[in-house]
């Protein structure tokens, strides 16, 4: 995770089990790339898989889900605060 100037931020994350991603709106516009492997995106009931190299701009205010497939690996930027550091030392 990143944090950049006026809350923006930047999120590298590999998806180490196949997973479902919950149905969820931002008010913030939200660019992502997938680095490795597969995740599809669920926009309106409609699947838009992304593989390695492709990428995606979801706008504000756009409901979204996903599938995650094992070992997939994706960059997010985000026009606002997205996520907290797990700052957990152990």
């Amino acid at each position: 995770m990143f944090d950049g100037a006026e809350g923006i931020q930047m999120a590298f994350w590999t998806c180490r089990e196949t997973a479902p991603s919950a149905a969820h709106v931002h008010d913030f516009d939200e660019y992502m790339v997938d680095v490795q492997g597969c995740y599809t995106l669920i926009l309106d009931g409609k699947r838009v898989p992304l593989q390695a190299g492709e990428e995606y701009f979801i706008p504000r205010g756009l409901v979204h889900s996903g599938e995650v497939i094992a070992d997939t690996r994706t960059i997010h930027a985000f026009g606002g605060h997205r996520a907290d550091r797990n700052t957990n030392s152990s």
